[in-house]
């Protein structure tokens, strides 16, 4: 996240001292359970137990799995296990591979726990501020996030990246967490004037132009051999939309493979080294990632266009809040790692 420090194993800092909030959501509901019934199947489990104990006495009872931990931040572990699973998951979104140097992955590591420590810290915090998120608000901000995706695409983004839904939502809702502790612990901080807007234009005005965008369909098969045999047909004149259609395993294979208007940098970079050369209705080389092989037609360019004052204040409103938010962030952590306690596994990582 912010800062790289450096690692020492087993290094402590001092404990915090708790501070106390007023908690500005708190909603929670609890199930009822029928206690007879709990007991009456508890006693069927026990008896069964000791009986099938005395036939098998010489069973020998099945070994505890070790668990390893490679950092205590004020007590709380990170275990190995949560933190190769992330680690997992982030080279696959950096499309890193077996060739990679070692200095490069430790190097991943590393910021991964980083984060991991960071993440963990203003998660802390926030449970005794007594911040909380509902289950409302969470459910509001996860329709507002997959509002543009067609039905069973999520599902099917998360089955690829071997995450589960309930994680998915578990990260967001930490996410909100720490938004609503920095937002609460710095009221008014976030405030952008008139004044800074103008400002902001004023020694930034090159930066304001409509970026290129492309309006782009895609095709995406599980392997090589496939790519070809799709592009062959695309050349011979069939139609794009209609193959997508038939056979592209892409999330938006129904809408025909559109993947509507973008710019450079909002698709992963194996799309954009490609896209970006295409001419309008230029049909692309197979590209291979992750997810499979890909093959683009592109469709329509805008290109660049200034922004005037009045369409851009917002935008910049945005960027000075995010940037102050940062601000905060960052002096946050500060004040936590200097009252926290941490040690570092640096064999584990």
């Amino acid at each position: 996240m912010m800062n790289k420090n450096q690692y020492k194993p087993q290094r402590t800092q001092k404990a915090q001292k708790n501070k106390s909030f007023n908690s500005v959501f708190s909603v929670f509901q609890w199930l009822k359970s029928d206690f007879c019934f709990f007991f009456s199947v508890l006693s069927v489990v026990i008896v069964s137990f000791v009986f099938v104990s005395c036939q098998k006495t010489s069973e020998p009872p099945p070994a505890k799995k070790d668990i390893k931990v490679v950092a205590v931040i004020n007590g709380e572990k990170i275990t190995e296990d949560e933190f190769k699973r992330e680690f997992s998951v982030l080279r696959k979104k950096q499309d890193t591979d077996d060739a990679v140097e070692r200095e490069q992955l430790k190097t991943l590591r590393k910021n991964l726990l980083e984060q991991f420590i960071e993440k963990r810290l203003l998660l802390q915090e926030a449970r005794k501020s007594n911040i909380s998120i509902t289950e409302n608000e969470l459910d509001e901000a996860v329709k507002k996030m997959t509002g543009g995706y067609p039905p069973g695409a999520l599902e099917g983004m998360l089955k690829n990246e071997k995450i589960s839904m309930a994680e998915w939502k578990g990260k967001i809702k930490e996410n909100m967490l720490i938004e609503r502790l920095v937002a609460n612990k710095y009221k008014g901080s976030f405030d952008v004037s008139d004044k800074e807007i103008d400002s902001y234009f004023k020694s930034n005005f090159k930066d304001f132009v409509k970026p290129l965008k492309v309006h782009v369909l895609q095709i995406v098969v599980k392997n090589e051999e496939d790519a070809l045999n799709v592009r062959s047909e695309l050349l011979s004149g069939k139609d794009f939309e209609k193959i997508a259609r038939e056979k592209s395993i892409g999330l938006e294979a129904e809408k025909g493979g559109d993947l509507g208007f973008f710019s450079e940098g909002q698709m992963p970079q194996e799309f954009d080294n490609t896209i970006f050369k295409l001419k309008v209705g230029e049909i692309s080389h197979p590209v291979k990632t992750s997810y499979g092989y890909h093959i683009f037609k592109l469709i329509e360019r805008k290109e660049p266009k200034k922004i005037d004052p009045a369409e851009a204040k917002e935008n910049i409103r945005r960027i000075l809040m995010k940037e102050k938010y940062g601000e905060a962030l960052k002096k946050l952590l500060a004040s936590l790692r200097e009252n926290a306690k941490i040690e570092i596994y640096e064999d584990r990582i």
